[in-house]
């Protein structure tokens, strides 16, 4: 074996060209590859960080509808985590802001933490770097234990790692907990993007949230549950299970769990179902990457198949002295697999460029997040595993046919070769198809790029500049409903008079960030069999709301400070709800009932323009705005107005207001709206396009290569008629033309398969981007890249055409 690699090595020295541009293009598919596994693993593929997380199953509340809820209730759960065979234990877990203060004597500062029950780690199979888990009992006294346990990041960056702390008394809330341990630094959650920054016993919840005593209230459903299941037990036996407590459940709680059913699901099936976009989105990037590494893999077959003509003789005359043609076929797989492992270790470095830009994708909130694309080892694995499958893509049909020689014709000459012409074409083929998957790869990075950019001239629907945002949460300062409800009409009274301030306003949620969802009937439609409401997105806002955010009322009016929780309520929706469900009525006066047939009524006194809601390219979305004075609100942000073009000399005046009204109140998420805008709705896109713009241009350069190396091989297999005929009479200037119509030949062959190709892929890719309609702008996209292609073609043609051209007749037969 040793003996072979010596060999291998010293043949791979002895063709440095060959060597160099193989080990390049399998870096560059390779790698391309890696990088698109590291952004899925990190997006929607990466396991939960605990002991055996295959045995970890999500349970959820069973819902098709978009914008549903899918959380339990307190009390669903426990019935679940009590009355289940399938489990070796449910836990329960929910993120909300805490009010963190190091001593009571600090301000506090906002901390995104979990709610937990007791037996959390325990289930999760997480043992605590330091210190202790929480005790069962914790999780049963309400209030009776005030103890937390941090998460080790934030240990590190608010403590200095310092290992003194456990035991030591801090401030949640207003109410000091005792520090009874350190996660793990490896343990980020159970959530794949956000990272929490302490956890906190159930029990404590009524006593840290003013006092409400939450864990008995069966229809507030905001609880995530997860599960290990016992051994030998399958997400089927457990979803049965579990569906027979529901039934019993709905029989017991008729009110509250009318229609409840139960899905347990693996945790990559929850992700996938959670968030289709994102799904989509992986699927899309790794299919292109995928598409560049068979680029790359077809690119060093035809350099193979090529330098296998000059191998003939050698292994005619191995296999004539007695070489078994097994043991050749393992040599040439072992030079192969020599040209992968290169190929793989600098595809390592390409990876690592690429997660490098992914992590540059802008996420515009405070939220500690645990989403990072890393050079991991389970992208290690999958570097590893792309290089020996790559080398069988590329290496086992050249050594087949290699090794399948007529010895006496392959001993007479060494470019004897019976099987030519089926070996150019397949050759030709292998770059038809590189000229095609390369033109596919541009093509949908244009429609891409062309998408987002006709997205961003529509505007999002609301203005972007001369805005300031602050965001606030009443529930970290201990605030009774009551002193919520005084605290923002305070903050929106004293922002609308502070010095600078044209107008203010107040919403639950940012647009573009998402938002929530309400469940809403409207008056005299009917509902699908079984389904008790349509899940609508939804925001929270208050009286000069749209003019501050310049979102046009088209009829009716927007909210006024009359709106209040004692009068009628009311609602005001965008054009796409009016026009859906009242298509040919006016839908101004209109009611819907909240949450429920039987629901309270709900009169829209406005209709709102078209906005986007959650994503810049996303399609129409009915979306209702509702009164914040209405409805139970701790969670708010402010957005004030000034003269100024990006807002940015609100922040010392905010600030101001809102220590005039309480010092202690955290704030977050202060910024411009336009910097928001740029990160969430510019960026984001931009790093998406770019990315497979990047691929486009990979495979481009794959192609292109591929391309000349197939005319090279080609000019020198037809040297001696290429002699013949200049030896006749033909001129420099008809040999390059015959060449190059060689050439445009393959690339017109590549091209018209790609466009065709490239019809239907762009149609489902723009379907996972949320892209705008398929538009005659992007028909010409088709023709504006092909054309360039074609001649990107004959360049890489032309150099070897021209070499042909200066071929001496009598030399080239004389040589044959």
């Amino acid at each position: 074996m040793l003996k072979s690699l010596r060999h291998a090595l010293r043949l791979l020295q002895k063709a440095p060209g060959f060597t160099l541009v193989s080990i390049c293009s399998l870096a560059i598919g390779i790698g391309a590859t890696s990088a698109m596994f590291s952004f899925a693993d990190a997006l929607i593929l990466r396991p939960l960080p605990v002991l055996e997380p295959t045995r970890i199953a999500s349970v959820t509340a069973a819902s098709t509808e978009a914008f549903s809820n899918t959380a339990l209730s307190y009390p669903d759960y426990r019935d679940y985590r009590d009355g289940n065979r399938s489990f070796d234990g449910l836990m329960a877990a929910s993120i909300t802001a805490f009010g963190f203060k190091p001593d009571a004597t600090a301000l506090p500062k906002v901390a995104y933490g979990m709610y937990v029950s007791g037996n959390f780690f325990r289930v999760l199979g997480v043992q605590p770097a330091l210190g202790r888990g929480f005790l069962e009992s914790e999780d049963q006294g309400a209030g009776r234990d005030a103890v937390v346990v941090l998460g080790h990041d934030y240990w590190v960056s608010q403590f200095n790692a310092n290992p003194g702390v456990v035991g030591s008394t801090i401030w949640i809330n207003n109410v000091p907990c005792n520090i009874v341990g350190i996660t793990p630094q490896e343990f980020t959650g159970i959530d794949q993007y956000i990272k929490p920054s302490m956890f906190v016993p159930f029990a404590m919840s009524a006593r840290l949230g003013g006092g409400e005593n939450v864990l008995e209230k069966r229809d507030l459903r905001w609880l995530t549950v997860k599960g290990r299941l016992k051994p030998g037990v399958g997400i089927a036996q457990a979803s049965a299970d579990l569906t027979g407590i529901a039934t019993r459940l709905e029989q017991m709680y008729p009110q509250s769990n009318r229609n409840q059913r139960v899905d347990v699901e693996t945790e990559f099936q929850l992700r996938v179902r959670q968030s289709p976009p994102n799904a989509a989105l992986v699927a899309m990037l790794l299919m292109l990457a995928l598409c560049v590494l068979l680029v790359a893999c077809a690119n060093v077959t035809g350099l193979l198949l090529s330098r296998a003509r000059a191998r003939t003789r050698e292994m005619a005359v191995r296999l004539a002295i007695g070489a078994a043609r097994g043991a050749l076929i393992r040599q040439l797989l072992l030079e192969n697999l020599l040209l992968a492992i290169a190929g793989g270790l600098a595809g390592i470095a390409v990876a690592y460029a690429g997660t490098s830009f992914f992590n540059s994708i802008p996420i515009p909130v405070d939220v500690p997040l645990a989403f990072h694309v890393s050079v991991d080892r389970r992208m290690l694995l999958f570097t590893i595993g792309a290089s020996l499958i790559s080398t069988f893509l590329f290496g086992l049909t050249p050594a087949l046919q290699t090794t399948r020689l007529d010895l006496v014709s392959a001993l007479k000459a060494a470019d004897a070769d019976s099987s030519g012409r089926r070996r150019l074409w397949g050759r030709n083929s292998i770059v038809a198809g590189q000229v095609a998957l390369s033109l596919v790869l541009l093509i949908v990075s244009a429609v891409l790029l062309q998408g987002f950019r006709d997205e961003l001239l529509q505007g999002p629907g609301f203005r972007t500049d001369h805005l300031w945002l602050t965001s606030f949460d009443t529930q970290p300062v201990h605030y009774t409903e009551d002193q919520t409800r005084r605290f923002y009409k305070d903050l929106l009274n004293k922002t609308r008079l502070a010095p600078g301030v044209r107008s203010a306003a107040l919403m639950s949620s940012i647009p573009l960030l998402g938002g929530g969802a309400v469940g809403v009937v409207p008056e005299g439609y009917t509902l699908p069999r079984g389904q008790e409401s349509l899940s609508i997105a939804n925001g929270y806002v208050s009286d000069g709301y749209f003019a501050t955010m310049g979102v046009p009322i088209l009829r009716g009016r927007g909210f006024l400070d009359s709106d209040r929780s004692d009068t009628p309520l009311v609602a005001v929706v965008n054009e796409k709800f009016a026009n859906g469900y009242w298509p040919k009525q006016d839908a101004l006066g209109k009611r819907f009932h909240l949450k429920a047939a039987t629901g309270p009524l709900v009169q829209i006194v406005g209709i709102a323009k078209m906005a986007k809601y959650f994503w810049i390219a996303e399609p129409p979305l009915d979306f209702i705005y509702l009164p914040y004075t209405q409805e139970k609100n701790p969670a708010l942000t402010v957005v004030a107005e000034t003269a100024a073009p990006n807002g940015a000399e609100l922040a010392p005046v905010l600030r101001e207001v809102v220590r005039g009204i309480d010092p202690s109140m955290p704030a977050s998420n202060a910024r411009t709206m336009q910097d928001f805008y740029t990160q969430r709705a510019i960026k984001t896109p931009d790093i998406i396009a770019e990315s497979v713009a990047g691929l486009g241009s990979m495979g481009l350069i794959l192609a292109m290569v591929g391309l000349y190396g197939l005319i090279s091989y080609s000019v020198s297999r037809r040297r001696r008629e290429i002699g013949i005929r200049m030896a006749i009479g033909a001129d420099r200037k008809k040999v390059i033309r015959m060449i190059l119509q060689q050439g445009l030949l393959l690339g017109s062959i590549g091209v018209v398969a790609g466009l065709i190709v490239s019809f239907f892929v762009c149609r489902a890719v723009m379907t996972v981007a949320w892209v705008a309609s398929f538009d005659h702008l992007n028909y010409v996209l088709f023709p504006a890249i092909a054309i360039p292609l074609l001649l990107i073609t004959l360049a890489a043609t032309y150099a070897p055409a021209r070499r042909a051209s200066l071929v001496d007749p009598m030399r080239a037969l004389r040589d044959e």
